[in-house]
């Protein structure tokens, strides 16, 4: 079973939760080094989501601002594929590969509903998703002999799709909530439903019944037509030509009236479906995402700190992912693979950690004090906004400009 890195749940719901994992006066500082870390990672994921807007903003076509002159073909797009990449990397989402994204499984099911993904007009696809769910639908099956039956279908909490046709120069980013698994090509900017048997056994049906009609209304013409021509001294040709244009712009504007009205229902039906599950387009993807990335820093770094912190001797890396893993199914009834890998990674560039040798020879991990690890954080966020020191070797040269004038 493939387990997310998401982590479900709000900062201050876990806060709660682990805080009481401390002993009573670590717990205030706890809630300090929190809302520092919180600052942090929300900073330094708006200052990544600024960066990627920029490398986005030839490529949006919501852009309000001056345009930027239009993108060609040859213009590379691998920096703002990377910084989005890496956004959704923070934010916990799983990229889905290509071959994965159209199964068998999946081609059965664009096959029952008449659905034309239409991947050859696609340049360029990234997919991403994030959480598990399942909700109910109701559906009419054959087999069931058309009953009303409830189902319940795998779903994902969020799915984000990055993705370039060919006919555009930009690029699109939708954000979607609950989301089918098997539902991923119905978000695709070049998705085409085909007209059930049912629709085309109507208009094959108003189709006919136009050509019955016609068939006997001309055959009436021949019959009485040649006396009238003669009454009236008219060519025969005169007479019947106007009954024919009547008759095609009458039941051919009938039949392509009704195509128009189906054509519409499915229209409708796949606008209603898509704005029902969008959560955010283009530009506002990025920061909604800047968002969902600084809080995954957080819970990540806040959980693997406040587990160590409660067993201050120290413990292995393959231990801790254990005791995450374990906290988050306790608490919140999810099972996820925690990215301890990524969480340590993050507690060391903050010193909040040390490795120690244990006594079978194993790598322990040991947490700073609470107290140290709250000044240490501290420096950090401080650090964000100090100058840069001085370039000496820049001073030196104008010292000795200064010396020779």
């Amino acid at each position: 079973m493939h387990l997310t890195r998401f982590i479900p749940c709000r900062i201050p719901h876990l806060l709660h939760e682990l805080s009481a994992l401390l002993a009573q006066e670590e717990r205030g500082a706890f809630w300090e080094l929190a809302r520092v870390v919180e600052a942090f990672y929300q900073h330094a994921a708006s200052a990544q989501t600024r960066t990627a807007e920029t490398l986005y903003a030839p490529y949006d076509p919501d852009d309000e601002t001056i345009p930027v002159p239009t993108p060609g073909r040859d213009t590379p797009l691998e920096r703002l594929y990377d910084w989005v990449d890496g956004l959704f990397e923070r934010a916990n989402f799983d990229k889905v590969e290509r071959s994965q994204l159209l199964t068998k499984a999946d081609e059965e099911v664009l096959t029952n509903f008449h659905i034309d993904a239409d991947f050859a007009a696609i340049e360029r696809l990234a997919v991403y998703t994030r959480g598990r769910g399942a909700k109910a639908v109701r559906l009419r099956r054959a087999k069931k002999l058309f009953r009303l039956q409830e189902n319940e279908l795998d779903t994902y909490k969020r799915v984000a799709i990055v993705v370039r046709t060919k006919e555009e120069p930009f690029v699109l980013c939708k954000l979607f909530k609950d989301v089918p698994k098997q539902d991923l090509e119905l978000l695709l900017p070049t998705v085409r439903i085909k007209m059930k048997l049912l629709d085309k056994l109507k208009l094959g049906g108003s189709g006919g019944a136009v050509a019955y009609s016609a068939w006997k209304i001309i055959r009436l013409a021949y019959t009485y037509a040649p006396s009238l021509t003669k009454l009236l001294a008219v060519p025969f040709k005169l007479v019947l030509l106007p009954v024919g244009l009547l008759l095609a712009g009458f039941y051919g504007g009938k039949t392509a009236l009704n195509y128009t009205q189906i054509r519409s229902s499915y229209v409708t039906a796949l606008a209603e479906h898509l704005y029902a599950i969008t959560l955010a387009s283009n530009r506002s993807v990025l920061g909604r995402l800047a968002r969902m990335a600084g809080e995954e820093d957080t819970k990540e770094v806040l959980l693997a700190y406040a587990l160590l912190l409660a067993q201050p001797e120290g413990m292995s890396e393959s231990e801790l992912s254990a005791k995450a893993g374990e906290l988050v199914w306790d608490r919140y009834r999810a099972r996820i693979r925690f990215d301890v890998e990524d969480a340590l990674r993050k507690l060391h560039e903050l010193t909040l950690i040390r490795e120690e040798q244990g006594e079978e020879g194993e790598v322990l991990l040991v947490p700073e004090p609470i107290h140290e690890a709250l000044r240490r954080v501290d420096r950090a966020w401080d650090d964000l906004y100090s100058p840069p020191p001085p370039d000496t070797r820049l001073l030196r040269l104008l010292r000795r400009r200064e010396e020779a004038g």
